[in-house]
C-alpha cells in the first residue's frame, strides 16, 4: 500500500506575535466572518486524538503553522512534521494571512507523500477510516456532483466559488469530461449524486455551472497540484501574492476540480460518510460526534454563535469519546 499522509492546516489566533505581523499588513480590521477565522475553538488535541485513534495507519502528519506550535504537542512523535509557512511557500508570498496561499502551495511541503488528505482545522475524524476512505488503486476517492452556485450578497466566498468555476471552464471541456468519464459521473456507488447529475444536465450541457465542493477532508495526488500550477500559474500566483482573502483569489478547490475534470477520482459517498455542520449547527454536530454517526465531520465558526457555550458543548462531545491523550500530546 502507497504511503498517505494528513496535512493540516492551523493558525493560533491569540499569539501576540501573530497579531502584531498581521496588523502591520491590514489597516482596516476585519469583522464578522473575516474575523471568526482566527477564533481558537482548542479542539487541535481532539483531531490529533481521532488521528491515532481512528487512522492508526497514517504515514506522516504535516501541521501547517505560521511559527506557533501547540504547548502540548509533542513534536518529538515519529509522525509529526510541523511545517513553518516559510518551509514551502515561496518567499514573494510571505506572510500570508489568507488560507489560499497555503492551501495552493501544498505540494511542495518537504517530504509529503504523493498521496495526501488535506484537513482545515475544523475537519476532524468522528469514527475509524481505512485507506479505502481516501484512496483506491491510486486514485483519490471523491464525488462529482454538479451544484449550481448559490449567490449570496457580499459573500467574498461566493466571488472565490465562482472563480473556481471559471477556471475549471477555461482549462477544461465539460462535453469531452462528460464523455471520457461517464462511469464516475453516473456511478452506481454514488446513485443520489448521479441522479442529480442526470436531472442537471439541462442547466448547462455545454459548461460547468458549479460543483459541489463538500467541506470535508480531501484527498489529493501531489503531482494534480503540480499540474494544476503547469496548466496556469498566473492566476494561482496573483492568489498567492494577497496577504488577505481577495474577491479575484481562487481557492485549493482548483486542485479537487482538476482531478474530478480529467477523471482522477474513485467514486465516493461523501454524503454517506461525511457532513458539513455549520456553525449555528454545533449542538447536531456534538451529536454527530458522541454518536460516532459519521467518519468524519466539518463544524464551522459563525458570527452569530454563542462561542463560550458552543466551544463547551463540542469539547464535551469529544471528550466523550476521546478522552485519554493520544501519543501526539506531551
Amino acid at each position: 500500500m502507497e504511503k498517505i499522509d494528513f496535512v493540516i492546516a492551523w493558525v493560533d489566533g491569540s499569539d501576540p506575535a501573530w497579531q502584531a505581523q498581521k496588523a502591520k499588513y491590514r489597516n482596516d480590521p476585519e469583522t464578522g466572518d473575516a474575523q471568526v477565522r482566527y477564533r481558537d475553538w482548542d479542539t487541535l488535541r481532539y483531531w490529533f486524538r481521532g488521528a491515532e485513534k481512528y487512522a492508526p495507519w497514517v504515514n506522516r502528519i504535516h501541521l501547517l503553522t505560521w511559527g506557533h506550535v501547540p504547548s502540548w504537542l509533542n513534536t518529538e512523535h515519529p509522525k509529526v512534521h510541523v511545517v513553518n509557512h516559510a518551509d514551502f511557500i515561496p518567499e514573494a508570498y510571505l506572510p500570508t494571512f489568507s488560507s489560499h496561499p497555503i492551501e495552493l502551495n501544498m505540494h511542495r511541503i518537504p517530504g509529503l507523500a504523493e498521496q495526501f488528505v488535506y484537513f482545515n482545522d475544523d475537519f476532524f475524524l468522528t469514527a475509524p477510516v481505512k485507506p479505502s476512505d481516501f484512496f483506491v488503486k491510486g486514485r483519490p476517492c471523491d464525488s462529482l456532483e454538479e451544484n449550481p452556485l448559490t449567490l449570496n450578497w457580499r459573500d467574498m466566498m461566493v466571488s472565490v466559488n465562482a472563480n473556481d468555476v471559471l477556471f475549471l471552464n477555461r482549462h477544461h471541456s465539460k462535453p469531452s469530461c462528460r464523455r471520457g468519464n461517464l462511469s464516475r459521473w453516473y456511478s452506481l456507488r454514488t446513485p443520489m449524486v448521479a441522479w442529480k447529475n442526470l436531472l442537471l444536465t439541462p442547466i448547462s450541457r455545454s459548461s460547468f455551472f458549479g460543483l459541489n465542493h463538500h467541506h470535508l477532508p480531501q484527498a489529493y495526488r501531489k503531482e494534480n497540484l503540480a499540474a494544476v500550477w503547469a496548466m496556469d500559474d498566473g492566476w494561482l500566483a496573483e492568489t498567492c501574492s494577497h496577504r488577505f482573502r481577495d474577491p479575484s483569489d481562487v481557492s485549493q478547490c482548483v486542485f479537487k476540480f482538476h482531478q474530478l475534470a480529467t477523471g482522477d477520482f474513485h467514486p465516493y459517498n461523501k454524503r454517506k460518510y461525511g457532513k458539513w455542520f455549520r456553525g449555528s449547527q454545533y449542538k447536531d454536530a456534538a451529536r454527530a460526534i458522541s454518536r460516532k454517526e459519521y467518519k468524519f465531520i466539518c463544524c464551522n465558526d459563525a458570527p452569530s454563535v454563542d462561542f463560550a457555550e458552543a466551544k463547551a458543548v463540542l469539547h464535551r462531545a469529544f471528550d466523550s469519546v476521546l478522552p485519554e491523550k493520544s501519543g501526539y500530546e506531551k
